[in-house]
């Protein structure tokens, strides 16, 4: 905007100057035709004209070309009549006297005239007159030009500086001094390449360039270094115009300076805020991404695609509301837009749907952008923080119930003693018949005694005592164990062992668990079937044991609490067993699964690792029950 001020300045200019020329040029000749001659007799108070006198101040030719001086006052401005009746009387008027005026004519336009006169003897003076009016509209346009050009300069909010063709300054704004802290006197009338606040490595830089916009006749705009009074460096963009003569050359340079060090720290911290948010974008692990409006994608990281499985090619030709994992919770454009303009959603715990079909739980938030022309996705997998959490409740009421069961055990195991002791007692008393309510009686409190032996395991911490032990014995030594048990039922128990090494685990409790599976398994089949138990090696560090009947099976309700105390499918389970068994899997780091189809089977999988880690026999030592 500046340099497009300067230059139709300078333009502006120029036509003045060849104007000027131009009417220079032509002022003999106009000074010859419009050259008006006059003589006044004061004796007789009669004015005299020629032609090209009335001519110039409107006036009628008269006859005998005679006027008054009041006929010539008649049409001079009021504003310089004075000045023109002051000449008149003056006292010395031996000498050529020169006046400028101007008069209204009769068709009321106002001239400019400028007239030369003398006396002659006492009473008789002659002189010339002549139309300036266009060399004073020359020099008036000259004139306004100039101030607007200084009002220009000094009221700029950027700094300007001015120098001449001996490359003098001439003149400084009061914006460069209060940029660089330098007085007008220190720099106005010095060699600009003598001045302070031009770095001496820039000399040459600015006499290159003003030569260059000297040759284009145009301004030129360069990024430059200059530098304050206590030598602070300021980045400033610098227009050097060249500005000519009326013979057209140049005789002066303006240079306004924009300084712009400010405007550059900002861009350089925003460029670091910029890559600090790129930064924080692409390594967070929650998946995060950027949409239209309309559901398009403009960019997403790395998680995003790891989080919910979804490709970013297949985002770019689909539309948000078509991907699954959004499915989930909004179902269609329109519920997306009324999300949007409802100020978006905050961290909405959801099922998430992955592309693969796999379900993960998420926290799910979708924040619009301050233009609403578009939003922001979040999803974090806390899939791990609700196991967590469920793992701590489980925690949390598995040691309530081992103190409430400490209370109970105890309080019942003391009438239970005194039962049994006192069973003894009348069992000699009693007939035959009556024995086998005695044997009624012996079976319902043992079984008793055995609810509350469990109960008191939940109570008390158990420390691990872990040694080698080879998986197949121990195997073989419960199926043979529990073998009467399946004879009677007519259940057959198919081994099939994988050589694998011995793992590290506490015998007993291992044996539990293995006796609790297969009496479960037996217990749940009907007459003539057949229960598998087999061992496989599962991975480098772990192996696997596989205990799977043809039981009437269990729905996914039933699988689900299948842990949990007092849950039990059987008639006269208490519910305890499977929540043991799958402690002791836990506590020896390693996995319990089950698997089943109503009225096909169950299949429990169980997985152990064959050393235990330090950090895992530790945990199991301070949390075992």
């Amino acid at each position: 905007m500046v340099t497009r001020w300067l230059s139709r300045l300078r333009r502006a200019m120029s036509s003045v100057f060849r104007n000027m020329r131009e009417h220079g040029l032509r002022r003999n000749a106009q000074r010859m035709a419009m050259l008006g001659s006059w003589e006044y007799d004061a004796s007789s108070g009669r004015f005299y004209g020629t032609r090209e006198f009335y001519a110039l101040f409107g006036i009628g030719e008269l006859v005998d070309k005679r006027l008054t001086l009041d006929q010539v006052f008649e049409r001079v401005h009021p504003d310089d009549l004075a000045l023109f009746q002051n000449y008149l009387n003056g006292s010395d008027l031996t000498s050529v006297q020169a006046v400028g005026f101007r008069i209204i004519r009769s068709d009321g336009n106002t001239r400019w005239l400028h007239s030369q006169f003398r006396l002659y003897g006492t009473s008789r003076c002659v002189g010339i007159v002549q139309d300036i009016t266009r060399t004073q509209s020359l020099e008036d346009e000259v004139k306004l030009l100039n101030y607007h050009m200084t009002a220009f300069i000094d009221r700029h909010i950027d700094p300007v500086v001015i120098w001449n063709a001996d490359w003098r300054v001439v003149r400084v704004n009061p914006a460069f001094t209060a940029l660089f802290g330098f007085e007008r006197g220190e720099v106005e009338g010095r060699s600009i390449r003598e001045c302070a606040f031009i770095p001496q490595d820039h000399q040459s830089e600015l006499e290159k360039i003003s030569r260059l916009a000297n040759e284009q006749g145009k301004a030129i705009i360069i990024d430059t270094l200059r530098q304050k009074k206590d030598g602070t460096p300021l980045h400033i963009l610098l227009s050097i115009t060249p500005m000519a003569d009326s013979e057209g050359r140049t005789t002066t340079w303006i240079a306004i300076l924009r300084d712009y060090t400010g405007q550059l720290e900002a861009n350089r911290q925003l460029k670091e805020a910029q890559a600090e948010l790129e930064s924080f974008i692409a390594c967070n692990p929650d998946a995060i991404g950027f949409f239209n409006n309309d559901g398009t994608v403009r960019q997403v990281n790395a998680a995003f695609e790891r989080v919910l499985g979804c490709a970013v090619e297949e985002l770019k030709v689909k539309k948000l509301t078509e991907m699954p994992f959004v499915r989930t919770v909004v179902q269609s454009d329109e519920e997306l837009t009324a999300i949007i303009q409802s100020g978006g959603m905050q961290s909405k715990e959801v099922d998430v749907l992955r592309v693969d079909g796999t379900v993960l739980t998420g926290l799910m938030s979708l924040t619009p952008f301050p233009d609403q022309a578009g939003f922001a996705l979040i999803v974090k997998d806390v899939s791990e923080l609700r196991e967590t959490k469920d793992l701590l409740g489980r925690s949390e009421m598995l040691s309530m119930i081992g103190q409430l069961a400490a209370g109970v055990a105890h309080e019942i195991r003391n009438p239970l003693t005194s039962l049994k002791g006192f069973i003894r007692l009348i069992e000699p008393a009693l007939q035959p018949r009556e024995f086998r309510y005695l044997d009624i009686m012996k079976g319902e409190l043992d079984r008793i005694e055995l609810i509350v032996n469990e109960m008191l395991v939940l109570s008390k911490p158990q420390i691990m005592e872990l040694a080698l032990y080879p998986m197949d014995e121990l195997l073989d030594y419960i199926i043979e164990l529990l073998n009467t048990q399946a004879v009677m039922k007519s259940i057959e128990i198919e081994r099939i062992f994988e050589p694998v090494p011995p793992i590290e685990c506490e015998q007993r409790r291992i044996k539990q668990v293995f006796v609790n599976l297969l009496k479960n398994a037996i217990e749940s089949m009907e007459p003539n079937g057949i229960i598998k138990v087999s061992i496989e090696r599962a991975d480098e560090d772990h192996i696997r044991v596989v205990v799977s009947d043809q039981g009437k099976g269990m729905s996914q309700e039933q699988l689900a609490r299948l842990t949990e105390p007092f849950y039990t499918t059987k008639e006269k389970g208490n519910g305890l067993g499977l929540m043991m068994t799958a402690s002791i899997v836990e506590r020896h780091g390693g996995t319990i699964v089950f698997d089943s189809v109503v009225g096909e089977g169950t299949a429990v999988t169980v997985t152990l690792p064959i050393e235990q880690k330090k950090q895992e026999l530790l945990s199991g030592r301070l949390l075992a029950h």
